[in-house]
């Protein structure tokens, strides 16, 4: 089967800190015909610009702050197939109406179970495609575990409620390493924060991780990050990550706001069973969860779609 012809739209994102849409991106272009337009215009516009004329259009961030996602026009009387790309979805800005105005028909979400519960009435548009690591940057680095309880990232009480009483409880304990996220979504040379190598490094120094599924309940980056650098998993459970593959006791640890502290400290004593469960999530998220993983199945989809034209 040819490659197909593809049309990304989305931001640079090369500088950012965590580039996740780049790593995306950069295996896309492996395996499709990959043109990629970082500005904003109509889309007619656009496409008069482009040597070859796309299959498929996929638009990252749509509705998005336009810092993120070039805003684009023309799209309700495009008749080149086209979806578009959601993640946090609270973060929305008049998504019902605006897909409406776009006639948008595809919509690729990160997270399955809250935007049902967002957007009932858009169920059968979606399809789910959820987070991803490059397993060249998240991986065993065969460093020392010099840190026992490990977390990192954006401590909010209203939105990261566990996250908050993890730290709260454990922030006087010698054994626990917290790390806040870095000042700025964007590289700098004097940027002394954990980003990118540094920080899969410093996950892979850990036994164990803490980190929560916020109070949207989503599948975040870090269930998916930790387990990939070879690194025990404490976090909440929910059938969302049930339907992912994730199993308690197997792949990582599920824990809640009352057992949290208990489960750490189990496994902390328990060598043999923190190994066996740390190497089992570390050989599942490469298996199923890689962006190699991810954009094969992506591509699929968009296959998929295409026979319906």
């Amino acid at each position: 089967m040819k490659k197909l012809n593809l049309l990304l739209i989305m931001r640079d994102f090369r500088k950012w800190n965590n580039p996740k849409q780049y790593y995306f991106a950069r295996e896309l272009a492996k395996i499709t015909n990959l043109v990629i337009w970082h500005n904003e215009g109509n889309i007619h516009e656009i496409l008069k610009k482009l040597r070859v004329q796309p299959d498929f259009i996929l638009i990252m961030y749509y509705r998005s702050n336009p810092l993120i996602c070039p805003p684009i026009t023309g799209l309700n009387s495009l008749h080149i197939p086209f979806g578009v790309y959601v993640m946090d979805l609270h973060n929305l800005h008049q998504f019902r109406k605006a897909v409406k105005e776009d006639n948008v028909q595809h919509i690729f979400s990160v997270y399955r179970d809250s935007f049902y519960r967002r957007f009932p009435e858009l169920s059968d548009r979606m399809k789910w495609l959820p987070q991803h690591v490059p397993t060249d940057l998240y991986k065993d680095y065969n460093q020392k575990k010099e840190i026992d309880l490990l977390m990192m990232g954006t401590i909010s009480k209203s939105i990261y409620p566990l996250r908050y009483k993890i730290k709260e409880t454990l922030k006087d304990n010698p054994n626990f390493t917290y790390h806040p996220p870095p000042p700025s979504r964007y590289m700098d040379k004097k940027q002394k924060g954990f980003v990118r190598e540094r920080y899969a490094r410093e996950l892979n120094k850990a036994k164990i991780f803490f980190t929560c599924d916020s109070i949207f309940q989503y599948p975040i980056l870090k269930y998916f990050e930790a387990p990939a650098c070879k690194t025990l998993l404490l976090a909440p459970y929910s059938n969302e990550l049930r339907d992912l593959g994730f199993i308690p006791g197997k792949n990582f640890v599920a824990i809640d706001e009352t057992n949290f502290l208990e489960q750490a400290e189990y496994y902390l004593k328990n060598d043999k069973e923190r190994q066996r469960i740390t190497d089992e999530g570390y050989e599942f998220i490469r298996k199923n969860h890689s962006t190699e993983v991810r954009v094969k199945q992506f591509v699929k989809m968009v296959e998929d779609i295409l026979q319906s034209y």
